[in-house]
């Protein structure tokens, strides 16, 4: 549901007690806004109509016109921080909506110490494609709530491990990155963003699924996300990581710079 006073449907600014939820076939996005910019905003806008192009449908706005409609929401409703949906309803309603939802950004203490996570047995249908999976999210929800999780990491079939129920995910082992491939995930803006800066750093990065028996043998786990940026794993169920391994400080430190960097340039 939308927070703060205004929500825009098609190309309408209108108060969020006129909103009504899309049903039918939709795809979305949640970007983040960080001193009034709409972060990585192009590479949203590609994965947004990658999807579509996914279920061989198209979406009948450019990308300017969507960075518009974003900025529009930003300034109606005086927000500096925050997360946006924006979605398009292809089937029956075929609009376009975008609002500020509800956000949980980890604190300080969080990024240093880790977080705590656990398996979920589960697959998504169409990795690949954003969009709405219920039953994925309720089991996902359930779950967190009851077990006091940050995040719960899927296991699809022979035990190999995918990525978080809204994250991507990172294995360390030795010298290198290990990470799924794209096929077999949402490949995440963040995700994008850390392979990039590790590209720079000579940080060796292995696309493969690590299966649930090799999680004793790895040395420190990540999340990539929107929210949690980039956040340290210190637990998946009973077995412990090192959060503080100089690897995972290097690019949580080098992925602000990259959020700084882009809000400097979009500001200048």
């Amino acid at each position: 549901m939308p927070i703060h006073s205004f929500f825009i449907q098609d190309d309408l600014i209108l108060p969020v007690d006129a909103y009504t939820p899309n049903f039918g076939i939709e795809i979305y996005e949640v970007i983040r806004v960080i001193n009034g910019v709409p972060l990585f905003i192009d590479d949203h806008l590609q994965r947004f109509t990658h999807s579509a192009w996914l279920l061989h449908l198209e979406i009948p706005l450019t990308g300017h016109e969507v960075s518009e409609r974003l900025k529009s929401l930003i300034q109606a409703n005086r927000i500096e921080t925050g997360n946006i949906r924006f979605s398009w309803c292809f089937r029956p309603c075929g609009r376009f909506q975008a609002y500020f939802i509800p956000h949980h950004y980890p604190d300080a203490e969080l990024v240093t110490k880790g977080v705590s996570c656990g398996l979920l047995h589960a697959e998504r249908y169409d990795p690949n494609v954003k969009a709405v999976q219920a039953n994925l999210r309720e089991m996902a929800d359930k779950l967190i709530r009851e077990e006091g999780w940050y995040e719960v990491i899927l296991v699809k079939e022979g035990g190999l491990i995918t990525e978080g129920s809204r994250s991507n995910l990172f294995f360390v082992k030795g010298n290198e990155l290990i990470t799924a491939p794209d096929e077999d995930i949402l490949p995440g803006i963040t995700r994008k963003k850390v392979i990039e800066i590790a590209g720079r750093k000579g940080i060796a990065v292995t696309y493969r699924m690590v299966n649930e028996s090799e999680l004793p043998s790895m040395q420190a786990v990540f999340i990539t996300g929107t929210s949690p940026k980039v956040l340290p794993i210190l637990s998946i169920g009973k077995l412990e990581f090192k959060p503080a391994l100089p690897v995972v400080r290097e690019l949580v430190d080098a992925y602000d710079q990259e959020i700084e960097a882009f809000i400097r340039e979009s500001q200048a």
